[in-house]
């Protein structure tokens, strides 16, 4: 993987795919994924996976924390890769990615909090009231 000399985190990604290697922006990327204990790099165009020779751990260090989240132990997500989120039984929010896994994702009430900041950082409004609404509280939305 290339790093970036003048800053800590990744801007490109190289992966080697049989005898050659294909370079990826970092916006580029949907999420990172963690299966059978291996770690995967979904592209936002096209939804291939690539295996990449890194831990969750370190990709979560290396990269821009305004840009990616980890929402669980499996997943590593890019913001634009995130399409929507609802409210689950047993307090966990279901997070819809795109492209799409195969697998529901969701994330426990213990990062509910820090999942909330890292979304609405972005956006114009200071406090997203509707979205303090369906954190605060766990009635009535739990089939969205």
């Amino acid at each position: 993987m290339s790093m970036n000399p003048n800053n800590s985190q990744y801007r490109r990604i190289i992966i080697r795919r049989a005898n050659e290697y294909v370079l990826f922006k970092t916006d580029d990327i949907a999420y990172f994924f963690l299966e059978n204990k291996t770690c995967f790099m979904v592209d936002r165009l096209q939804g291939i996976k690539y295996l990449v020779p890194k831990t969750l751990r370190d990709l979560s260090m290396a990269l821009d924390p305004a840009d990616f989240y980890r929402i669980n132990k499996k997943y590593l997500v890019h913001i634009e890769s995130l399409r929507k989120f609802k409210l689950c039984v047993a307090g966990r929010i279901e997070v819809e990615l795109h492209p799409a896994p195969k697998e529901k994702v969701f994330i426990n009430q213990v990062r509910m909090q820090d999942f909330k900041k890292w979304v609405t950082k972005g956006s114009n409004e200071q406090e997203t009231p509707l979205f303090e609404d369906i954190l605060g509280s766990q009635s009535g939305y739990s089939d969205y």
